[in-house]
């Protein structure tokens, strides 16, 4: 059976008749059933999905159109309540009261059309960035199961990658999208900070906190954004080609030989392509410095859960929770701070040199293998987690709209770059990555 290869493909064939609703639900659910092993989801109700297609399409022929995602099936990270199904946010741990019933960003997606299929597995409570869970079990990558499929949206990149749906709604607070992404292969987008509503979803840190999407392609992305932000986006490659500031002293030393050489070649090609290519200095490294003082937002999020069962959260999530009660006032509020200096500090610099957006690696490595805890970089051997961070972390804490995009392959596993704009400037940061994603 034919199936349209894109989200934007399979809304424009429910509504010309080229396919029905049931049957793109149909193959996402077969698609679950084949790609089982990889753990990519934590619910499922193949009664109700075909149920909701079947009207769709019912109302359809009526000439009756929801809205632009007509009848094409997506997926929820398991972190924001869907109408009948649970939230677990992949812990054991007792969540705090997450309002309202469905979460609006779900709710838009299916006044919009959309038949949500599945809810995706995360790493617990959202904690994390290789997907990896001892409660739920891992996540794993699709194009070498060993290796780590990134977290904590995890399972929504890895339903994507697989045709579990079309797209996939998600969270990230330091790179949980679009490092993903970047390990599974497909487009991973962040918003800036606000754009997307997260009542009805489980915060983790509320001041850095994004609901955004993952897709096939920037195009995905974009309609799938326009939808939850309920805005229209130009996602129109640039006219003309785009000038990409690259923060060459942030990188040094911090990524591997291999995605070092891959980086360095894709840029020499988009120079070919007429791309122009500056030097940006900025204080990336703010985000690293202050990111934890941050932490206090989480154990207020799970204080009672700390406070009652705090065996209930692994090891791990315990201990970073638990580290948000020695966070001193004058240090949470500085840290607050640096999130705005940070921001501005971002903008002024691509405006130096007259750049339309940030370009840099999402990751300093291509997937490792599930259980890594040290990569090694040119620097010399990272803990996994502050490595990755260093890429991730500074458009989250900023609040600055983001994308991951693939861009080379690595011994058969995908490599993500980055493409970061001022904040506020989302469409900015969607027609550059389509110009980039074009020039691939």
């Amino acid at each position: 059976m034919w199936l349209p290869e894109t989200l934007v493909e399979a809304a424009r064939a429910v509504r010309e008749g080229a396919i029905t609703s049931a049957a793109l639900v149909r193959a996402a659910l077969d698609q679950a059933q084949a790609h089982h092993a990889l753990n990519a989801l934590a619910w499922l109700d193949a009664e109700s999905a075909l149920a909701e297609a079947a009207a769709l399409d019912a109302e359809a022929r009526a000439g009756h159109w929801r809205g632009p995602l007509h009848g094409v099936p997506i997926t929820v990270k398991d972190l924001f309540n869907v109408r009948g199904a649970p939230t677990r946010a992949g812990t054991r741990a007792p969540l705090p009261r997450i309002a309202p019933e469905e979460a609006s960003a779900a709710a838009r997606l299916r006044a919009a059309g959309a038949v949500i299929v599945a809810k995706t597995n995360l790493q617990e409570i959202a904690l994390g960035l290789t997907g990896e869970n001892p409660w739920t079990g891992d996540v794993k990558n699709p194009h070498r199961p060993a290796h780590q499929a990134g977290g904590s949206s995890s399972g929504a990149a890895v339903a994507v990658a697989v045709g579990i749906g079309y797209g996939a709604l998600g969270s990230d607070t330091a790179g949980s999208i679009r490092l993903p992404a970047a390990f599974c292969g497909v487009v991973g987008f962040k918003p800036s900070f606000g754009k997307v509503p997260l009542d009805g979803a489980l915060p983790l840190v509320p001041s850095c906190d994004h609901a955004g999407v993952l897709a096939r392609t920037v195009a995905d992305a974009a309609l799938l954004f326009a939808v939850l932000a309920q805005a229209p986006v130009n996602a129109a490659p640039l006219e003309l080609p785009p000038t990409l500031a690259v923060p060459f002293e942030h990188m040094r030393g911090w990524l591997t030989r291999e995605v070092r050489a891959a980086f360095e070649a894709w840029l020499d090609r988009l120079q070919q392509r007429g791309a122009r290519i500056a030097n940006a200095d900025m204080p990336l490294e703010l985000a690293e410095a202050h990111f934890p003082a941050l932490r206090a937002e989480s154990a207020l999020v799970h204080h009672e859960a700390l406070a009652r069962a705090p065996d209930l959260f692994s090891a791990f999530v315990r201990a970073a929770l638990q580290q948000g009660y020695a966070v001193r006032a004058v240090d949470y509020l500085r840290a607050r701070e640096a999130q705005l200096v940070l921001r501005q500090a971002v903008a002024e610099a691509l405006h130096r040199v007259g750049a339309q957006a940030l370009l840099m690696p999402t990751a300093p490595c291509a997937a490792p293998l599930r259980g890594t805890t040290v990569i090694a970089l040119e620097r010399g051997p990272m803990p996994l987690r502050q490595a990755i961070l260093h890429f991730t972390l500074p458009a989250a804490f900023a609040g600055l709209p983001a994308l991951s995009i693939p861009f080379a392959w690595s011994e058969g596993l995908p490599l993500g770059a980055q493409v970061v704009a001022p904040f506020g400037e989302d469409e900015a940061a969607v027609r550059v990555a389509a110009w980039l994603e074009r020039a691939l």
